[in-house]
């Protein structure tokens, strides 16, 4: 019996391997949502935690059709600099745009340097375990257009990500933000 060309068509759609490409090629993508950062670490040899930096914030999104947006503040080293005309000198905003400000250079640099935002899109290697940034915008112009690849750890609503670069050694310990 001959089947409909259609028919013969989605079974051989159905069958390409497609576990290392979208987002979503695993039957449910654990990786789609909102995950909270807790924690910069910094590990040994053995990938065994040394050091650990809690006092950050931020926030990580994957969505389910491939977008990824980061957003990560180490508040540690961080000082209010309120001498710009966003923050009318009081800590309250007028309004976003780009304003002037009176920042030195040392300023500018601690405000950026404790800071690292931008967004793009993402692609996951199920098997390898690894996650690949692709970045469209950032806070560091000179990074656009970039690629990060990650590899990473799923422990229940614990998500841990870090360079696919052995020489790297860095974690980023996220949670789900529920």
């Amino acid at each position: 019996m001959k089947l409909p060309s259609a028919i013969t068509l989605l079974i051989f759609i159905a069958s390409c391997d497609t576990a290392t490409s979208k987002p979503g090629a695993e039957s449910e993508n654990k990786l789609a949502g909102s995950w909270k950062f807790i924690a910069d670490q910094l590990l040994d040899s053995a990938d065994h935690v040394i050091q650990q930096d809690t006092a950050v914030t931020g926030l990580l999104i994957y969505t389910p059709d491939g977008k990824v947006s980061v957003q990560f503040l180490w508040k540690s080293t961080r000082v209010p600099v309120l001498n710009d005309t966003l923050m009318s000198k009081d800590g309250k905003s007028n309004g976003l745009g780009l304003g002037f400000n009176t920042w030195n250079i040392e300023q500018a640099r601690t405000l950026i340097d404790t800071y690292d935002a931008y967004f793009g899109e993402y692609e996951v290697d199920w098997a390898a375990g690894s996650v690949t940034h692709i970045v469209n915008g950032s806070l560091r112009p000179e990074k656009e257009g970039t690629v990060h690849r990650r590899t990473f750890q799923l422990k229940g609503d614990s998500l841990f990500l870090k360079s696919a670069n052995p020489l790297d050694k860095w974690r980023a310990a996220c949670v789900r933000d529920k």
